[in-house]
């Protein structure tokens, strides 16, 4: 899944099997993509959802806690669920996409390739640069 972040990552502590451990949570914007019909597929911008992403490697936690922010595009990989609440204010039965983050890493927005060539030198130059110096 990849998408933009839409709050400030959170760094928590739970107990896991009677250890402290730092997790990270944060929310990614996601979009569906759909099939454009020639092979290839297209971004849906009506289907855009929010995905609560849970990090539990506390490494990972920690880094992306040290260097992710909002509007940041990021790539998770893991497992994705449906977990299922009680709104509080209206008392209805929600439900929201969630994912527990094996993986997490700074998406590509825009890559530019550029080749840099040194600039061509006269020879005579070349070789004085090359030559110990003279003692």
């Amino acid at each position: 899944m990849s998408g933009n972040v839409l709050t400030n990552p959170v760094l928590k502590t739970v107990k896991v099997k009677g250890e402290d451990r730092q997790i990270c949570e944060l929310r990614v914007m996601c979009s569906e993509y759909k099939s454009d019909g020639n092979g290839g597929y297209v971004q849906d911008d009506t289907r855009t959802f929010p995905v609560q992403v849970t990090i539990w490697h506390e490494g990972t936690a920690k880094r992306v806690y040290e260097v992710v922010r909002v509007g940041a595009s990021v790539n998770v990989i893991g497992a994705t669920y449906v977990r299922p609440w009680v709104n509080e204010q209206s008392n209805q039965a929600e439900a929201g996409v969630c994912m527990d983050a094996e993986k997490v890493t700074l998406g590509l927005q825009r890559v530019e390739a550029v080749q840099y060539r040194a600039k061509a030198q006269p020879d005579a130059q070349r070789a004085t640069e090359s030559a110990p110096a003279a003692f």
